[in-house]
């Protein structure tokens, strides 16, 4: 029974030290803040947030580019993405214009990843073993009158330059640079699209 009573007592003791804590903060709280409104030292920026019930094509929206003034892609950090592709049916002379997962894990996202983050002047001044440009622009006009046609038809024709990536001896990936971003159009991998015969 002393047990009991002992144990009682510590148990009043220490209830009695948080209500003396809680008047205290209460106190100390109404003495700085006498509008009695919480003080908010920031609020978080729900946008770097993760999104929980985000859908997968919301989550790979490619990063934006920093618009460089002067026009110029030089100075800017090359970023890409495949949103606007046209790999719907076939060309003339038997190619789809779409890929297989393997040539996109394979071939044209492990190839354009690897050159993410350079900057554009570093890309166009590869060359290959013949001491060819490797990357570089194209005016419409020197494509095959079918892919001119395509362009288009795809409501392109505001743009009269498109940038061609050589992804291997034949393979090319063609599409539009915007202020540092390359908005990959067509996957090719035989060269007709522009073709060198």
């Amino acid at each position: 029974m002393i047990k009991k009573l002992e144990r009682e007592a510590r148990k009043d003791a220490r209830k009695k030290k948080r209500q003396e804590k809680s008047v205290k903060f209460r106190a100390d709280f109404i003495e700085s803040n006498p509008e009695q409104i919480p003080k908010i030292q920031f609020l978080p920026d729900l946008d770097k947030y993760p999104k929980l019930d985000a859908n997968i094509s919301e989550l790979e929206t490619p990063k934006q580019p920093i618009i460089n003034q002067s026009g110029s892609r030089f100075g800017l950090k090359m970023t890409w993405c495949a949103r606007a592709a046209d790999k719907y049916e076939q060309w003339s002379w038997g190619e789809d214009r779409g890929w297989a997962s393997d040539e996109w894990n394979n071939e044209i996202a492990k190839y354009l990843d690897s050159l993410e983050g350079h900057d554009w002047k570093e890309i166009q001044a590869m060359t290959s073993d013949t001491m060819h440009l490797m990357h570089h622009d194209h005016d419409i006009s020197d494509l095959c009158d079918e892919a001119v046609e395509r362009w288009i038809e795809r409501d392109l024709e505001q743009f009269d330059t498109l940038f061609r990536f050589r992804l291997g001896n034949k393979k090319r990936a063609w599409g539009i640079e915007l202020q540092g971003h390359f908005y990959m159009i067509w996957y090719e991998r035989n060269h007709q699209i522009y073709s060198v015969d």
